[in-house]
């Protein structure tokens, strides 16, 4: 392994890092971050001793931004330890503290009283302080074991090799408190639009006492609309006088202000419907009326020096844009979930997410994940030990949090659809999941089986293709999709992480690896496009990731291999074989 990072970590250490808010979909103006340097301690027993390491939060102790660059084991406490001066400002207000995500276990403390226990690392929690005073202490007790094959984990491994990568653990999102008036505040909001009716909804909680509550929309900074909140918490807003549905070409988006008494939280939402519709005997998808041919990248979201954390929201906004330059309209958030500034950045750029749910389970038969890229033999759900779904306690964990990533995600309207599970990985119940999801949010797409194993359920008749042309049909009744292919690998000297290569087709330069990329889009995607109706691409992958190096970028986003302009005239040619 090689020490190489991107050029968004410089001067990390030296300011706070990833210091703006990370939720632009619930933003409070007084607000503080609590990003940065922490005493830190790894032992074996749960104790409130105060560490005498020091750890930079947000990112794992396994990375090196952290400072720390140790492999948690499970039988490890990593204790976090912080003491907090507040500004005059937050005195004799009531506090939120939000953890955007600890990944296994997190036992909260404050001045020493256990406040929270959170089980779950890629959903977020919060807890409200009261009393605490000018300065309080918080500790925090994580547990990680990353072969507990109950939990998710994504690609997260303790022997990482090939589309494997190195484990998580901790906190590795961003940590903030928000201040909040002491006699009630707004606790939530969720927004649904009526696209027929030119109509927002949102739904709202409130903690404490009701101030005439009241929430207002805004386009391009003019008021659109503005309503009182019902008995029941809802909001409707009429937004006909003013109306812009929202497209990759102009990813028009309205800001929201929701206001109760002296508690104020600003939001945004984007108007657009999503179907499927029949036409000439196949189905196509369509995105405000009009037939959209989705071209993506699988975006597997890891940095060489930070992991699963950006080292900086520019990093976020790097990566955003380089597929945009490309003339991807969008992006396949894979096995992992970012924080919720990333969907909104992809939102300002009109870059649609299909966002995965992150699998657990336990490792299914080598014989099957050896054998399946190259012979395209079917299971049933029935047979879930195979796949790596051995326990009930697995699958509960499993609904949890499908349930609990549908209600963090919910507001971030640049993701239009889901996928459950990826190429077997923890599958069960394809059926019932796609049922629950389905009742929770009806306004999204759903692809219940990227890749292998389909269980006829879903919107997407959905294939991985990597090692022969891509050659699929329509079947009639779903929308196509080639959701990976190509993997196309060209190791960049002096920009690798790791002397091993994983490859599904490797080049020896850039000229025969940009040649294969044009020959890939323009004749088998566009035939596909042309003859089947493909309605969802997704190209392997955006960037190195380890061991892993067909990336459009390296993993240290240094060298970009793709020839832009060729790459953007190839998707221009899908776009316009789909109108």
């Amino acid at each position: 392994m090689k020490t190489i990072c991107t050029p968004f970590s410089e001067g990390i250490g030296n300011d706070i890092p990833l210091k703006e808010h990370p939720n632009p979909y619930f933003e409070r103006k007084k607000y503080l971050s609590l990003n940065g340097y922490w005493d830190f301690d790894i032992s074996c027993r749960m104790s409130l001793d105060k560490p005498t390491g020091r750890i930079l939060v947000p990112f794992s102790p396994e990375t090196p931004l952290s400072g720390v660059e140790v492999t948690i084991k499970k039988d490890d406490i990593m204790h976090y330890h912080r003491l907090v001066v507040l500004p005059d400002s937050f005195v004799g207000t009531d506090l939120i503290l939000y953890f955007l995500a600890i990944d296994q276990k997190a036992y909260v403390y404050i001045n020493g009283v256990q406040s929270y226990f959170h089980v779950g690392g890629y959903c977020p929690f919060s807890l409200l302080l009261k009393d605490v005073g000018k300065s309080f202490d918080i500790d925090v007790l994580a547990e990680d074991n990353t072969s507990d094959y109950s939990f998710p984990r994504g690609k997260q491994s303790l022997t990482p090799g090939g589309i494997w990568y190195h484990a998580t653990s901790g906190i590795y999102q961003s940590v903030y408190l928000e201040s909040v008036p002491k006699k009630g505040h707004i606790d939530e909001i969720n927004c649904t639009g009526d696209y027929p009716n030119k109509k927002l909804f949102i739904q709202a909680a409130f903690a404490g006492i009701k101030d005439n509550p009241s929430a207002d929309i805004y386009f391009k900074g003019k008021l659109v609309a503005t309503s009182k909140f019902s008995e029941d918490g809802v909001a409707e807003l009429d937004c006909s006088s003013s109306f812009h549905p929202y497209s990759n070409d102009s990813p028009d988006i309205y800001d929201i202000v929701v206001k109760d008494g002296d508690d104020e939280v600003t939001s945004h939402y984007s108007f657009r419907s999503i179907e499927k519709k029949m036409v000439k005997r196949k189905q196509y998808l369509f995105i405000n009326g009009e037939p959209v041919f989705l071209s993506s990248l699988l975006d597997q979201g890891y940095w060489p020096e930070s992991g699963l954390t950006p080292p900086s929201f520019k990093a976020y906004q790097y990566d955003i844009e380089l597929a945009k330059r490309c003339g991807f309209n969008s992006l396949r958030k894979h096995i992992k979930v970012e924080m919720p500034i990333f969907y909104y950045l992809c939102e300002k750029e009109g870059i649609y997410v299909a966002q995965d749910f992150v699998n657990g389970g336990a490792p299914y038969s080598k014989f099957i994940f050896n054998t399946r890229p190259f012979i395209p033999y079917k299971l049933t759900d029935a047979l879930r030990p195979i796949l790596g779904r051995k326990n009930e306690e697995s699958k509960n964990v499993f609904r949890r949090d499908l349930e609990r990533t549908y209600e963090s995600f919910h507001n971030f309207t640049s993701i239009i659809l889901w996928t459950i599970f990826n190429e077997g990985w923890g599958q069960f119940d394809a059926k019932g999941m796609t049922n629950r999801l389905r009742i929770l949010d009806p306004e999204r797409l759903i692809d219940s089986t990227s890749g292998w194993f389909d269980q006829g359920v879903g919107d997407f008749s959905s294939y991985h293709i990597y090692f022969r042309p891509p050659r699929i049909k329509n079947d009639h009744k779903r929308l196509l999709a080639l959701s990976e292919t190509g993997g196309y690998t060209y190791q960049c000297p002096s920009h690798i992480y790791s002397e091993e290569v994983f490859s599904y087709r490797h080049f020896k330069n850039l000229e025969k690896l940009n040649k294969a990329l044009e020959r890939l889009f323009n004749k088998h995607i566009a035939r596909l496009v042309k003859k089947q109706a493909l309605s969802f691409l997704v190209y392997t992958q955006l960037s190195d990731v380890e061991e892993e190096v067909n990336g459009l970028v390296s993993y240290d986003r240094k060298v970009i291999k793709v020839d832009e302009k060729m790459m953007n005239k190839c998707n221009l040619n899908l776009y316009s074989l789909n109108s």
